[in-house]
């Protein structure tokens, strides 16, 4: 017992040593500035843009610095998704060997989110996206957007691009494989480069709770409403789709000719489901009329604009009508929402 208390005794000195040496020492402390270079993809295997990759390559990926593994090994998605046969690290890179090799002819992303942190956690300052193809060519289309849940920019969300033919949204979130899958960086903003321009798509976002970039009921999700077609562009912008929650909404767009309005009415959009009393939305127009609705339960609806008196947003008993159109309005989840245009007279 005693020889235990003299070494700790004698510990305890060397420390108080050390805290004086330290404390007679100007300058930097020990260990130096902390780390704030963020780390970044030095090197990729097979090499961005590269075609005719062997169906028996491994993709590597290597850092600028010691990262944090699992922030690395939760964040690299690769589309078309692959089963893995073995993942390691070798030093800075991150091997991952395909189990049954890589597919004939086809086009891959692989995609490390802005989250993957070095060793001292500080994380890559944007998404890293690069791509490949084990056929002769690449596509050269380009689709890009943002991502935004609850009105915020959302990161780390799996963006998903699928095939228009094979994406029946009435039916829930596609389960077939998707085409091409990314993930968003930055201010919520992904790009998905070498996209086959020829064929028409359906765009899909998920909040990845269990970090497997796979849809799983129960994840919030959302979608771009109506299909990105190519025509003559080779690049798409503005595919920003809205996460609403764990069911696939649409919405509506539309515009109130305000012209012949006096400047004093505050005016405001209502929409009501025929079919469910409780299912009610309204909007505030900008000052040119432009209006959206966001997340909309599908189903038929029916359109008003009416003085919004208090400034609530809110149909209020004191609140004047001022239009309420004849025709009623579908919206579709994922679809291309119905424009509506909302015309009146009104005398001072």
């Amino acid at each position: 017992m005693r020889l235990v208390f003299i070494k700790i005794l004698v510990l305890g000195g060397v420390m108080a040593t050390l805290v004086v040496l330290a404390c007679a020492k100007k300058g930097t402390p020990p260990g130096g500035p902390p780390d704030t270079t963020a780390p970044y993809v030095e090197e990729i295997s097979p090499a961005g843009g590269s075609v005719d990759v062997d169906t028996g390559s491994h993709i590597s990926i290597g850092f600028s610095e010691p990262m944090k593994k699992r922030t690395v090994e939760t964040g690299v998605v690769v589309s078309p998704p692959c089963r893995w046969k073995k993942r390691y690290w070798e030093g800075l890179i991150y091997r991952l060997i395909p189990q049954s090799g890589l597919r004939e002819d086809v086009t891959y992303l692989v995609s490390v989110s802005n989250k993957a942190e070095d060793s001292h956690g500080v994380a890559m300052k944007s998404t890293f996206v690069s791509g490949f193809s084990t056929g002769d060519t690449l596509a050269a289309g380009l689709i890009s957007g943002a991502v935004r849940w609850k009105k915020m920019d959302v990161e780390g969300a799996v963006v998903f691009l699928f095939d228009a033919g094979d994406a029946d949204s009435a039916a829930g979130f596609p389960s077939t494989e998707p085409r091409y899958v990314t993930l968003s960086g930055s201010r919520g903003v992904f790009e998905i480069p070498f996209v086959d321009t020829e064929k028409t798509y359906r765009v899909f976002a998920i909040i990845d709770k269990d970090l497997d970039s796979e849809y799983d009921e129960g994840e919030n999700v959302g979608c771009y409403n109506g299909d990105v077609v190519f025509g003559e562009v080779p690049e798409i912008e503005g595919i920003d789709l809205t996460i609403c929650g764990e069911t696939l909404l649409g919405g509506i767009a539309g515009r109130i000719d305000t012209a012949s309005v006096a400047d004093t009415l505050v005016i405001a959009v209502t929409v009501m489901s025929i079919e469910d009393s409780s299912l009610v939305y309204q909007v505030r127009p900008e000052k040119s009329g432009v209006f959206e609705m966001k997340c909309v339960e599908p189903g038929l609806y029916g359109i008003r604009a009416f003085n919004d008196i208090n400034s609530n947003l809110a149909l209020d008993p004191g609140d004047s009508i001022l239009v309420e159109l004849p025709d009623t309005f579908r919206v579709d989840s994922c679809a291309e929402p119905p424009e509506v245009e909302i015309k009146f007279e009104h005398e001072d």
